[in-house]
């Protein structure tokens, strides 16, 4: 019974403790960006090459 108890109370203070959460946000978020400067790159990449071809000399 003892084990039991003792398995609640470290199971609370590890729901409690934040420390990392940080990191794990800033991780999430410049994936995103990653992500969305990726797609970016993939759309516009086409377009900027026939505009260049475009331009006479």
């Amino acid at each position: 019974m003892c084990n039991i108890m003792e398995m609640k109370e470290y199971l609370n203070a590890f729901k409690k403790n934040q420390e990392g959460a940080v990191t794990v946000d800033f991780v999430v978020i410049t994936a995103g960006v990653v992500l969305i400067g990726a797609a970016a790159m993939a759309t516009l990449t086409p377009k900027v090459t026939a505009a260049v071809a475009a331009i006479s000399l």
